[in-house]
Parts: C-alpha cells; sequence; structure tokens
C-alpha cells in the first residue's frame, strides 16, 4: 500500500472498530505541536507512536482479565494521537507552502480531519484545498467521495452534500464507492424532503446492470421503495395502555410530531438502538412524542427488564403480542426489529423504518 494511503486506512479502521474513537476529549488542552522539516519526517513519527498502541491495544484483546477500562484508556490516547496528528499535518501544511510533498499531507489531513466530530467543517474546508490545488490527482476521486460523506454529516449542509455527491458519481462513475455514493444520495434527498426524487434514484438503481446481476442488493433497494410508500399514509388507529395502566390512543398523538419504536428487552439489536431513542427523549421531549412499543414474549419478562434497568427507559411504553392478529405492530407491517417509526404533526408517516442516526436528524427536524 502505498506511503501516503497506510495511515488513511488506518485511521478509518479505527474509527469503525471503536465508538467516538476519533472524537476529540471535551475539555483537553491543546498541546505543542511539533515542527517537522519533511512530511515522511511527520508520517513516520505518528505511525510509531500508533505501532505501539496498537501492540498495546491486541495484547489487551487477548487478555481475558482485561477491564473495559484499560481498552478505554488505550482508546482515548489514540484519539488524542488522531487529534496531533491532523495538527501536525496543518501546520506543516501552513508552514511549508512550496514542499513537493504537500498532495500527500493535504489528503491526509482531509481524511484524519473527517474523523473528528469537531472538525468537520474543517475538514470540508481541507477537501477543497486539495482540490484547488490537487485536481487532477489519483486522490481526487477519494477526496471528492470523502466531501460528500463529510457534507453529509454536517446538518443543513444537505444541499451542498448533494451537489458534492453528484460531481463524485459525475466523474467517478466506475469506482467502487459509486454505489454508497448513490445511498448516500438517496438519504440526502430524503433529508431535503425530496421524497419523489428519492424514489426516482432508487427505481434508477434498480434498473442499473450492477443490480440486476446482485439479487440481494435488489431486494434491498425494493424494501427502500417500500418504504418510501409509507411516507403520507395516516397513522393505524390504536387503543393500548401503557405499562402503568394510562391509555394511549392515536388521537392522542395528533398535533405534535411522534417518534413510535418497537423493540425487545432480550434483542441486543434493540439494546443497541435504545440509547439513540433515549436521547432523542432526553433532547426533544418537549417538543416531540415518544411511545415504545415492546414485543418482548410477556409483559412481565419486559416489567423485569424494566426493573433492573430504572433509567434505560424514560418514555412511556406498551407491550403487544407479537402474534396478535390485528395489532399496531402488525397494522406497520413490522417483520424486523428495532423498528423507528417517525409521525408528523399531521397524523401521517413522515418516515418508515429509520435507522437511529437519521432518527437523531429528523428528530431534530421535526422539533423546530
Amino acid at each position: 500500500m502505498p506511503r501516503q494511503l497506510l495511515l488513511s486506512a488506518i485511521l478509518l479502521a479505527v474509527c469503525f472498530a471503536a465508538n467516538g474513537l476519533c472524537q476529540q476529549a471535551p475539555g483537553e488542552p491543546a498541546q505543542p505541536v511539533k515542527g517537522y522539516a519533511t512530511y515522511d519526517e511527520l508520517f513516520d513519527d505518528f505511525q510509531k507512536q500508533r505501532e505501539v498502541l496498537f501492540t498495546r491495544m491486541d495484547r489487551l484483546r487477548e487478555q481475558e482479565t482485561t477491564k473495559p477500562e484499560e481498552m478505554q484508556a488505550v482508546e482515548n490516547e489514540l484519539r488524542k494521537l488522531d487529534a496531533g496528528y491532523a495538527d501536525a499535518l496543518d501546520t506543516y501544511i501552513q508552514g511549508h507552502p512550496n514542499a513537493n510533498d504537500l498532495m500527500p499531507a493535504r489528503f491526509e489531513l482531509t481524511v484524519a480531519l473527517s474523523r473528528i466530530d469537531d472538525r468537520l467543517e474543517r475538514a470540508v474546508t481541507a477537501a477543497d484545498d486539495f482540490l484547488n490545488n490537487h485536481a487532477d490527482a489519483d486522490l481526487a476521486a477519494d477526496v471528492r467521495f470523502l466531501k460528500g460523506q463529510t457534507l453529509f454529516r454536517l446538518a443543513g449542509r444537505e444541499s451542498e452534500a448533494l451537489a458534492a455527491l453528484d460531481e463524485f458519481i459525475e466523474k467517478h462513475p466506475d469506482r467502487q464507492e459509486i454505489d454508497a455514493s448513490r445511498m448516500m444520495r438517496v438519504r440526502v434527498l430524503l433529508f431535503l424532503d425530496k421524497v419523489t426524487e428519492a424514489r426516482r434514484s432508487l427505481e434508477a438503481l434498480l434498473k442499473s446492470d450492477r443490480v440486476k446481476d446482485d439479487k440481494e442488493a435488489e431486494e434491498f433497494l425494493r424494501g427502500q421503495l417500500e418504504n418510501l410508500d409509507w411516507i403520507g399514509r395516516k397513522l393505524p388507529d390504536f387503543k393500548l395502555a401503557d405499562l402503568t395502566g394510562q391509555v394511549r390512543s392515536s388521537a392522542d398523538y395528533e398535533g405534535k410530531p411522534t417518534l413510535l419504536f418497537v423493540w425487545d428487552s432480550n434483542s441486543t439489536a434493540c439494546l443497541g438502538e435504545l440509547p439513540f431513542v433515549q436521547e432523542a427523549f432526553k433532547r426533544h421531549k418537549d417538543k416531540l412524542n415518544f411511545l415504545g412499543i415492546s414485543v418482548n414474549e410477556s409483559k412481565p419478562a419486559l416489567e423485569q427488564w424494566l426493573a433492573r434497568n430504572p433509567d434505560a427507559v424514560g418514555f412511556p411504553t406498551i407491550w403487544i403480542d407479537r402474534d396478535e392478529e390485528n395489532s399496531l405492530v402488525k397494522k406497520l407491517s413490522v417483520s424486523l426489529i428495532p423498528f423507528l417509526v417517525l409521525v408528523g404533526s399531521d397524523g401521517k408517516v413522515f418516515r418508515y423504518d429509520v435507522r437511529s442516526d437519521d432518527m437523531l436528524r429528523y428528530a431534530a427536524m421535526l422539533a423546530k
């Protein structure tokens, strides 16, 4: 692997492997930035530090007695190293405007910044700087994709994200990231509430030769189209008692946006989704309605779990027999859990089968 791509690959792997690993720790004082004579010198210095931390992490994973806080400590060091790497790259670029190795340095800066949540705006600027100086470089395709991906993560910059993704798709139609770009584009269109255009994009993907040869991809895209069919439908009527005995009905949720969360406390995937819903509840409980719909094997099983985890769920919850005919779960055509549905203040489905990260963004939009 080329030298300038090695650390980028490591950064990507680390960021996907550890939740929040590449976020800067709040309140940490800025460290003095060491000066480097060349990009290679800078790269080698950080690579050696990173290899030490990766070795320590591997050893901790091999030990059965490793405590979570020990692993967290190494992850914190990696986080600080990533931030320091970005700072060193930025300083090197600014201090060596005529160096002949600025192309890989600018590329690595874009990658590093894109993995630090509070530096995404700076990552976009770094991407533009790279493209302004190296538009014809082989790495320009990577930077264009990264720019679109980064803009996608910035709420309020959806139109720019759409333009960046369109540019990548137009200029690099044969890249392996093309399918990911097109699916990201559909999500951006939905954030922009361009449902009809999102549908057209999905239909175009279904007709492509790549999808025709991939049954799994075809099935996924057809499922996404079916999800779009739910947008604008009236929320099915229901009238059910929650765990406190209070009756909750569909009529009670009109006039205010609503988030419905179908889950089971025995499902690892559901428990992974639960903190996102709880976070949305904490942020927007004054402007949105929340209703948990449990499909646990029994109501006592749910109540026992909630008793053991009293702080896990702050929103009202009802229990539904998963096998009951004509239940709300059946009416919503829920086949897999966890399952999130957002309903507008008009009582109509706003988004159906939403992923957790998108849900937080939609909830903020509906709360405005």
